[in-house]
């Protein structure tokens, strides 16, 4: 079914936040950096980078000592690998999200009371708000966020794509209303 079938079989109601974006690989991977700062605490990315240090300082000191040193070189290596993981992580998993978005080309969101709609090329699904009960807010973007928080459950509504006069505002406050600000 096309955006435009889709159209005539739902009509938004006075509550009804529209949404006509085409999902690009920057709003992917500002999804994702949403969403990790959401549901990933300080403790954990510290604890990430703590690991990233013991690595390549156990791996120097086995270097230094002349012995090991296949070991040694093998946990620096990791330690440096872990190090520059840590920042890339939404980058990677943004950019395999958004070919996966692309494929859908230009998207109708539907955001009302009752919930979300998505209807794109191929799909026309629609979620109660039980499916994201929490909502992170970036310049760019209102990220949806699924309940478990350790999974990638993310829908994302690009500002650029809302309707109306005021529908940032409306939107806003229908998340508000439906969903839990993170």
């Amino acid at each position: 079914m096309s955006v435009e079938q889709s159209e005539e079989r739902q009509t938004a109601g006075p509550t009804a936040v529209e949404l006509f974006y085409r999902p690009g690989q920057a709003d992917a991977i500002g999804a994702v950096r949403a969403r990790n700062t959401a549901v990933t605490s300080q403790a954990r990315r510290f604890a990430d980078a703590v690991v990233a240090l013991v690595l390549v300082g156990a791996g120097a000191l086995l270097l230094r000592a002349g012995e090991y040193l296949p070991v040694g070189a093998g946990l620096i290596v990791a330690g440096l690998t872990v190090g520059l993981l840590i920042p890339l992580q939404p980058w990677l998993v943004g950019r395999q999200l958004g070919a996966a978005l692309k494929v859908y080309g230009e998207t109708r969101a539907v955001v009302d009371t009752t919930g979300v709609r998505f209807v794109a090329s191929g799909i026309d699904q629609s979620f109660a708000w039980h499916a994201w009960p929490r909502y992170k807010e970036t310049p760019e973007l209102f990220v949806l966020l699924s309940a478990d928080r350790k999974s990638l459950g993310v829908a994302l509504l690009p500002k650029r794509g809302i309707l109306g006069e005021d529908g940032e505002a409306r939107l806003r406050a229908v998340l508000d209303e439906c969903s839990l600000r993170t």
